[in-house]
């Protein structure tokens, strides 16, 4: 149970935007354009369908770092996508690079993974799971809210979304949209998602509180940009979230990291070539000491 109340508090919101990090749109579809005059619900319509198609037929490999800040503890990662899946290897904690031990152990269990069929199979399949939870969730956000235009914020169009009262949610991850309201940010010209402000403007109680709950005042932060020419990928993400599983067990989220150093790697590339990948880094970050 807590798993699964922890999947709804992370992937519930962050999986509303987690899928556009797989985003790789080469070409933006065909969409007309639409001003911030026009009517605001078929503007986020046309800028979130195009985000799903995007999904379903282009993703782009790369090799990048993230940065968390977790229980006050920062780690520093990166990380290789490649078509067999997904590499990562802890670079430094608090700004200090890895003992000899800690670096021998993260080789250890780096050699495992991609020795295992069977976990990679596994790993491989929540993200598609995920993905396609993210594609759900997409699909349910335009019913869930109703859509206001909110000025300009530089070269982005925000609109304000509230709750919808005539929508009804199908399972415990969409019952959240009913206790959300925020600001999003999008980009008209190149018809892609840019941004997302939420919070919690009420308690939600899964299953009348049998499972726990989320604390009213949460927030939730992620911020898109264009890495290369038609290439979107998220570069930070903040999640603040207070509640309780299962009546007793406090739940505390505080999640912030930053993905930066993107670079694209061929479609060609093996998992053993990933790990070199990822040991370029440490050596990187070795030869700099």
């Amino acid at each position: 149970m807590h798993k699964s109340l922890s999947l709804f508090l992370v992937c519930v919101l962050i999986l509303l935007l987690t899928a556009a990090s797989k985003l790789a749109a080469a070409q933006s579809l065909a969409l007309p354009t639409i001003g911030p005059s026009q009517d605001a619900a078929i503007f986020v319509r046309d800028i979130l369908l195009n985000e799903l198609e995007t999904q379903l037929h282009q993703q782009s490999l790369w090799t990048y770092r993230v940065r968390k800040t977790e229980d006050g503890q920062e780690k520093l990662f990166v990380v290789c996508r490649t078509n067999d899946g997904e590499v990562d290897r802890l670079l430094s904690v608090n700004g200090q690079p890895l003992s000899r031990e800690a670096a021998q152990a993260e080789d250890r269990r780096i050699q495992k993974l991609i020795a295992d069929p069977h976990q990679l199979h596994q790993r491989q399949k929540k993200q598609r799971d995920d993905a396609e939870q993210a594609r759900t969730l997409l699909k349910a956000f335009l019913e869930a809210f109703r859509f206001q235009y909110d000025g300009m914020r530089e070269n982005l169009v925000a609109l304000r979304f509230t709750p919808n009262p005539k929508f009804r949610p199908s399972g415990r991850a969409q019952q959240v949209f009913c206790h959300m309201e925020g600001t999003l940010f999008l980009d008209g010209e190149h018809k892609r998602l840019a941004g997302i402000d939420a919070k919690l403007t009420s308690e939600v109680r899964f299953d009348g509180g049998l499972l726990g709950h989320l604390d009213k005042g949460g927030t939730f932060t992620v911020r898109l940009q264009e890495i290369t020419p038609g290439k979107w990928e998220i570069t930070s993400m903040r999640v603040q979230m207070i509640g309780k599983v299962l009546f007793f067990k406090t739940l505390n989220i505080q999640q912030d990291e930053t993905y930066s150093d993107f670079r694209l790697v061929p479609a060609n590339t093996s998992l053993q070539r990933a790990t070199e990948l990822l040991n370029d880094s440490v050596n990187l970050i070795a030869s700099s000491k």
